[in-house]
């Protein structure tokens, strides 16, 4: 309140001296005077003046930069609700996260009761599958055993009627020679020759009755089957077919020119050996004692072949074991092979020469088992000799 009575009691002064308007043009002495009075008092207003506007300024700063602050606090705000609702949000996402991992692991935790009780279900299923396969096993070697039975009991049975015979042709003989005229036996036969060389005959085998494992009416050319000969284990087979020999056709033999994977000895030639199969590179023989019931049990064609010919029988029989497996029967033959099966030889492999022939192995040279003798001693070497050899046997009944 100073400031102001001071201003408005040196305005009123400056009035009353200058009394009229003409009082208004001063010399430079009243002027000078008037400067003297006033100033003093002016001075201290107009640093008011000054302070106030400065204030104003400053004022209007802060009002402004109030203004500012409030802007950039509404900013935050909303970044804070944004924020908000995006925590918001990930908590709920957390929450069903939560939710679906807690129900995925009581998934999991039935799943494995589950897999449990499987397990335990497919451990008692596998524990009764070999108790069934021990079952099998064992009724298969009864059956074996029961067939070695049977098959013993019938050869003995026919050894016995064939002795019979063979002691009722010999009291026929007897009688013949010790009464001519006198043409009839107690056995009521009738004799109508003498028979000096009975002795030296032998009883025929009888044929074995088996089912062919090979159909006559195979389509395709190779057909992996399984077959089981009487007394014997059940083995696998390779039935051919193609429309220049036609159908019903087993493989015996097959061996590829080169190969020494049939370079066996001669167990393994008698039990059988090689890859049974329809591929073109398996190699295999079914087996000397096989072969040997097959063909003896019924007739058999055989068809040979190799990489530069062929031949065809319409007989073939192989011997047992005692024989050597020799070649007991082969005829009819028509075509021409190089591996020539001549009636009477045995079978040689590298460490059984059968052959005939003197200070050679023909089966060591050529490298493989075969049926050699004397006829093939003119082979010169396994290179020579070592071709693609196939053996079909043909059951025509």
């Amino acid at each position: 309140m100073i400031f102001p009575v001071a201003l408005i009691s040196a305005i009123f002064l400056i009035s009353a001296s200058l009394g009229s308007e003409e009082s208004c043009y001063l010399s430079e002495e009243e002027e000078d005077q008037c400067a003297s009075v006033c100033y003093p008092i002016v001075k201290p207003l107009l640093r008011y003046f000054e302070k106030t506007n400065e204030k104003d300024a400053q004022l209007l700063r802060c009002k402004t930069d109030y203004s500012e602050l409030q802007k950039r606090h509404s900013d935050l705000q909303s970044k804070d609700l944004k924020q908000y609702a995006q925590i918001s949000k990930c908590q709920q996402d957390y929450s069903d996260l939560v939710k679906s991992n807690l129900e995925v692991l009581s998934q999991l935790k039935d799943s494995e009761v589950k897999y449990a009780l499987l397990h335990s279900k497919q451990q008692e299923v596998d524990n009764l599958i070999n108790q069934k396969n021990t079952e099998i096993e064992l009724l298969k070697n009864q059956i074996r055993n029961l067939k070695k039975t049977s098959e013993l009991a019938t050869l003995t049975n026919q050894f016995s009627e064939d002795i019979d015979k063979l002691r009722k042709i010999l009291t026929i003989r007897g009688s013949v020679e010790n009464n001519p005229t006198n043409s009839e036996v107690e056995t009521g036969e009738v004799p109508t020759t003498p028979q000096p060389h009975i002795n030296n005959q032998t009883p025929k085998t009888q044929p074995i009755d088996f089912p062919d494992p090979c159909p006559r009416d195979q389509k395709k050319t190779n057909v992996l089957r399984e077959m089981q000969l009487p007394g014997l284990d059940p083995f696998k087979v390779v039935c051919y077919s193609n429309l220049n020999v036609g159908s019903g056709w087993l493989f015996v033999y097959r061996k590829w020119a080169n190969s020494n994977k049939l370079n066996g000895t001669y167990k393994d030639y008698e039990s059988g050996f090689g890859h049974v199969g329809t591929d073109n590179d398996d190699e295999w023989f079914i087996g000397l004692n096989r072969l040997h019931h097959l063909t003896s049990g019924k007739p058999h064609e055989v068809h040979l072949y190799t990489s530069i010919d062929r031949k065809r029988c319409s007989n073939f029989v192989v011997g047992d074991r005692s024989e050597g497996y020799r070649v007991k029967d082969i005829g009819n033959c028509f075509g021409h092979d190089s591996r020539i099966l001549k009636q009477g030889s045995k079978f040689s492999t590298f460490d059984r020469d059968e052959d005939g022939v003197p200070d050679r192995n023909l089966a060591k040279e050529g490298g493989y088992g075969w049926w050699f003798d004397s006829s093939t001693r003119d082979m010169r070497t396994s290179k020579e000799t070592n071709l693609k050899t196939t053996i079909f046997i043909f059951n025509p009944d």
